[in-house]
């Protein structure tokens, strides 16, 4: 009986998560249109990335990310301070490739996931401003609570005190609820906060993200030439 009945509570929970991921997606489809990936990151998985001297390492963290994900989510009260990933690299090293192989692993898999550059997540934002049927709230809950969420390109946004205040209301959310983040960038911890500090603004804002990031990530530096240049 108690075989039995451990059986049914495993198989509602499977049930309850399904249910709870096709509303999810549902959602995200209605606000930004399945995971907001460009196109041409639809095709990049794990299979097709090339694996050099360089890139070797971060491709083992980001496949055992993927493969393992399920126990980087806050669930039956376990927390993981540490569970998600900070990718920092020169332009063209993969970076991109690594986290949308990710996002379409977990996504085949039915996993909901946002998969965005900072400037596309923020634009969505301001659209809202234009009487849409979307409200801001709406987006940043979305944002907020996404089982993983993953920011391409962070720093390549012109600094605004709006701006910063969007990401930093973001990342601050996540960072609560121990939800995973993935963010790539081509600066490090101090260059990041310099970009993201509005001109003639101060600084306090850029260094809270740039704190939490640190704490709530495992940071991976991708060296190695640039693809496209080849």
């Amino acid at each position: 009986m108690k075989r039995r009945e451990l059986e049914r509570q495993q198989a509602e929970e499977k049930r309850r998560q399904a249910e709870e991921a096709e509303r999810v997606q549902r959602k995200i489809k209605k606000i930004i249109g399945e995971s907001g990936m460009r196109e041409r990151f639809l095709n990049r998985t794990f299979d097709n990335f090339t694996v050099t001297e360089h890139n070797g390492v971060a491709y083992k963290i980001t496949k055992i990310y993927a493969d393992t994900f399920k126990e980087k989510l806050p669930n039956n009260g376990k927390r993981m301070d540490r569970n998600g990933l900070f990718i920092v690299g020169s332009i063209g090293v993969g970076k991109t490739h690594l986290v949308a192989a990710i996002a379409n692993q977990l996504m085949n898999q039915g996993t909901p996931v946002i998969c965005m550059t900072m400037i596309d997540l923020l634009n969505r934002i301001k659209r809202t401003y234009d009487k849409g049927m979307v409200s801001e709230e709406e987006v940043l809950k979305l944002y907020e609570t996404v089982p993983l969420l993953i920011i391409d390109d962070i720093g390549k946004e012109p600094p605004t005190e709006w701006g910063v205040s969007k990401i930093y209301t973001i990342i601050n959310s996540r960072y609560e609820g121990y939800m995973p983040t993935i963010v790539t960038t081509n600066y490090d911890d101090r260059a990041l906060v310099k970009r993201l500090t509005p001109e003639r603004g101060d600084s306090i804002t850029a260094e809270a993200i740039v704190d939490r990031l640190r704490e709530m990530c495992e940071g991976i530096i991708m060296t190695g030439p640039s693809w496209r240049s080849r």
